[in-house]
C-alpha cells in the first residue's frame, strides 16, 4: 500500500478498554513477546485487521507478564491497524492509551508513536502537523529502533516534504531511506515506489518513467513481484507518459493483485480502481470505465474517505463527458470543485504551523547531509565504501574514460592468520594502516581516483591516469609499498603482502563487466602464488 495516500477502509475494528490486571510474580522473559510484536509490526502494512486481531491477544498475554513496552508496542500496533481501516477517532485514543505517562516508552515506541501521530494528521490533511511529528521520530532514533521502522519514518519524512514542496530535501530523504532499505526487496520497492509516485503527482514526467522503469528493474533483480501499490504506480506513469493500453493492462493486474489484501486495507482499492477506470477512458472505452468506476464509489464507506470520493468525482465529470453527457460533467465537475475548496479550506488553516516546520526540516537536512557522507564512508578505515564505489564509479562509466578510467580489486594475503595469530584488535590496525597506504598511493593530479574498502581484508583502488600503463605502475608500486612496510609495531615477525587484479575500463564497459574483470584478475594473482599484480 502506498504510503503516500491515507490508509482506510469500511471495517470496523473493535476497541476495548484496556483491563486493570495484577503484574505476574513471575519474573517476565519479553523476548518471545518482542519478536512477536515485530511480526505484527511488518503484518500491519499489508493485513492490518488481521494485525490488529492478534495485537490485542498479544496485549492481554503482555499485560499478564507485567511486559510493559510489548504492551505498548500492541496498543500503537492496534493502533496503525485502526488508521489503515479509516478508524482514525479510534487510533487517536489508542495513541494515547499508550503514551499515558504510566510507562516511559522505549525508544522504538516512542518513534512508532509518533509515526503514528503523523498518519493521523496527514489523514486529516494536515501535513505541517504532521512533518512535526516526523521529525520528533527521527530526534528518537538509536540503535534500539529496528531498520524497518527508520525506513518507514524517513520514507514518510520524503512523502510530506514532497507534498509541501520541498523536493530537494524529499530527495534527500528519500536516498536516506533507501540507503537503510537495500537488501530488503518489499521495503526497498517501497521506498522506490513512493519515490516515483511523488515524481507523478508533480508531473515531472521524466523522473516518474526514470523511477518506474527503477521499480521493473529492482523487482526483477530481487526477483520479487510488485504489489497492487507498485502496479498501480507504473500504470499511471504510463497514463501520464500517454500509454493508456499499457496503463490499462497494468492497472486491471494492480486491481486483481489487490483483491486478496488490499481491499481490505485503506482506500488503497479504490484508487487502483480509478486508475484503472482512467486508463479505459483514455483507451476510448467510457461504459467500461463508468463501471470500473462504480465499483470504486461501492468500495468507498459513507463516512471519511474524502480525497479518494473528490478523485472519483474527478474521473467521473471526465467519463460523463467522454460519453457525451456535458451537462451531468458539468455539474459533477461543481460538486468536485466545491468538495475540492473544502479539503483545500482545511489544508490553508494548517498553514500557520508550517514555518516552524520547515526551520526543523532545514535542520533535518543539514543531518541528513551528514548522514548521507557518512553512509558512504567505511567506519574503520575511513575510506569509501561499496555504496560510494556503485554511485561513483557508474557516473564516471558514463562520462567515458576509456583507456584512462582502471579499477584494482586489492587483497591482503593470508589475512586470516592475523586475526588468529595476533587477534581482531591487530587485525584492524593492519586494515587502518593499509587504507592509509592505499590513500598515499593515489595520483594528486585528476581529482577523480580513490581507494574504497570492499569489505573484510578486500579493497578498491579507482584510478583515472592517462593509460593503463600508468595505472599498473601506481598499483604494482603499492603492492612493494605494503611489502616493505614495518609491520613489527603491530604483527611482530610478520609482513603484509597483497595480491591485486587490474581492469582498464573499455568501450561498453558496465559497472558489473568491469569489476568482474578485475576479480577475474584478482583470481588469477591468487592462483599464481599471491603478492603479485595482474595483469
Amino acid at each position: 500500500m502506498k504510503q503516500v495516500r491515507p490508509s482506510r477502509s469500511t471495517g470496523a475494528l473493535m476497541v476495548r478498554s484496556r483491563p486493570n490486571y495484577q503484574p505476574s510474580s513471575r519474573p517476565a522473559n519479553p523476548a518471545p513477546l518482542l519478536a512477536e510484536l515485530d511480526a505484527l509490526l511488518a503484518l500491519v502494512t499489508s493485513e492490518p485487521a488481521l494485525a490488529g486481531e492478534r495485537a490485542q491477544d498479544l496485549q492481554a498475554r503482555a499485560e499478564r507478564l507485567g511486559a510493559h513496552q510489548v504492551v505498548a508496542g500492541a496498543v500503537l500496533c492496534r493502533a496503525e491497524a485502526c488508521q489503515r481501516r479509516g478508524e482514525i477517532a479510534a487510533a487517536v485514543t489508542l495513541i494515547r492509551q499508550a503514551c499515558d505517562g504510566s510507562t516511559p516508552l522505549s525508544g522504538g515506541n516512542r518513534v512508532r508513536a509518533s509515526l503514528l501521530k503523523a498518519f493521523v494528521y496527514n489523514d486529516l490533511g494536515d501535513e505541517p502537523t504532521a512533518l512535526q511529528h516526523i521529525m520528533d521520530a527521527v530526534l528518537a532514533f538509536s540503535d534500539e529502533v529496528p531498520r524497518l521502522l527508520r525506513v518507514r519514518v524517513l520514507n514518510k519524512a520524503a512523502d510530506l516534504l514532497n507534498k509541501l514542496g520541498a523536493l530537494e530535501d524529499s530527495l534527500l530523504w528519500y536516498s536516506r531511506a533507501e540507503e537503510l532499505a537495500v537488501g530488503d526487496p518489499p521495503v526497498h520497492l517501497m521506498v522506490i515506489n513512493n519515490r516515483a509516485y511523488g515524481a507523478l503527482l508533480d508531473g515531472r514526467v521524466d523522473d516518474a518513467v526514470a523511477g518506474a522503469q527503477q521499480l521493473s528493474e529492482f523487482s526483477a533483480r530481487y526477483g520479487y513481484p510488485l504489489n497492487a501499490a507498485g502496479l498501480d504506480t507504473i500504470a499511471r506513469i504510463n497514463l501520464l507518459a500517454g500509454d493508456p493500453q499499457t496503463a490499462v493492462e497494468i492497472a486491471q493486474r494492480a486491481v486483481e493483485a489487490a483483491l486478496p489484501v488490499d481491499f481490505l486495507t485503506a482506500d488503497a482499492g479504490p484508487y487502483y480502481l480509478i486508475t484503472l477506470a482512467a486508463a479505459q477512458r483514455s483507451l476510448g472505452r467510457p461504459q467500461e470505465a463508468q463501471a470500473t468506476l462504480n465499483q470504486a464509489q461501492k468500495a468507498c464507506s459513507a463516512e471519511g474517505y474524502a480525497r479518494v470520493k473528490n478523485e472519483i468525482l474527478k474521473e467521473q465529470a471526465e467519463i460523463l463527458a467522454a460519453l457525451g453527457d456535458y451537462r451531468g460533467a458539468y455539474e459533477t465537475l461543481q460538486a468536485f470543485n466545491a468538495a475540492d475548496r473544502e479539503l483545500l479550506s482545511r489544508t490553508r488553516e494548517a498553514q500557520a504551523r508550517i514555518r516552524q516546520t520547515l526551520f526543523e526540516t532545514k535542520a533535518a537536512r543539514e543531518e541528513a547531509a551528514r548522514y548521507r557522507e557518512e553512509a558512504r564512508r567505511d567506519p574503520l578505515t575511513g575510506l569509501r565504501n561499496r555504496l560510494y564505489v556503485q554511485e561513483r564509479l557508474t557516473e564516471l562509466l558514463t562520462a567515458g574514460h576509456p583507456g584512462r578510467l582502471s579499477v584494482a580489486l586489492v587483497d591482503l594475503d593470508h589475512f586470516k592468520s592475523v586475526n588468529d595469530d595476533y587477534s581482531h584488535e591487530a587485525g584492524d590496525r593492519v586494515l587502518e594502516a593499509v587504507a592509509g597506504l592505499l590513500e598515499a598511493a593515489l595520483p594528486g593530479d585528476d581529482g577523480g581516483s580513490f581507494a574504497a574498502r570492499f569489505g573484510g581484508e578486500e579493497f578498491l583502488l579507482v584510478l583515472l591516469t592517462p593509460n593503463r600503463d600508468r595505472a599498473h605502475q601506481i598499483v604494482e608500486q603499492l603492492r612493494r609499498t605494503v611489502q616493505q612496510h614495518d609491520w613489527s609495531y603491530v604483527i611482530p615477525g610478520r609482513e603484509i603482502t597483497l595480491s591485486a587484479g587490474l581492469a582498464t575500463q573499455a568501450p561498453g564497459d558496465t559497472y558489473e563487466t568491469l569489476l568482474a574483470r578485475a576479480d577475474q584478475h584478482l583470481y588469477n594473482a591468487k592462483s599464481s602464488g599471491r603478492n603479485r599484480v595482474s595483469p
